[in-house]
């Protein structure tokens, strides 16, 4: 009897830390962006993922709109606009390239935005990606880009939202 006594209050701090570490993983606000130089296609493709409550929030606070991100596709091609508009790719000489858009889709947690482009002969690629940094200045945008099998990766954030990226 003695035993539970004292492993009662242990067990209500290890529960309270679980739901504590629950709640600020939520908090880390981050989207993951893939450039991928895809050799059986030719293009430059990329792929924006953000999980679907952040986006949600950002449809909501940001862009006056309240529609069900995962089922309204009004508020899904808002928040697709927005995301393009805070997304910008420049090639080794400084020169904007310009992705046509391929779609966006929900995926379970996850709002997905997909661009794709022919790629310029370049040796870098200069990036920069701004959204959902304006409400929350956390917001960690992680880049990857991947050519040739090589990955490269940057992390922006609102204090240093453009990488360059030197390519193989």
């Amino acid at each position: 009897m003695s035993l539970f006594k004292n492993i009662w209050p242990l067990c209500g701090v290890v529960g309270l830390l679980i739901v504590c570490n629950t709640l600020l993983a939520h908090q880390q606000k981050e989207a993951y962006i893939t450039l991928l130089f895809n050799k059986n296609t030719g293009n430059l493709e990329v792929s924006h993922r953000f999980l679907l409550h952040d986006a949600e929030h950002v449809v909501s606070a940001l862009l006056n709109t309240d529609g069900p991100l995962a089922t309204d596709q009004s508020a899904q091609q808002i928040f697709a606009t927005y995301l393009k508009s805070g997304f910008s790719v420049s090639d080794s000489d400084l020169k904007p390239i310009e992705f046509k858009d391929v779609g966006f889709e929900v995926e379970g947690k996850y709002f997905w935005v997909y661009q794709e482009v022919t790629p310029p002969e370049t040796n870098a690629l200069n990036i920069e990606h701004v959204a959902l940094q304006e409400l929350w200045p956390t917001q960690q945008n992680h880049i990857n880009v991947e050519k040739d099998g090589l990955v490269r990766s940057a992390r922006l954030s609102a204090s240093s939202p453009r990488a360059k990226i030197e390519l193989p």
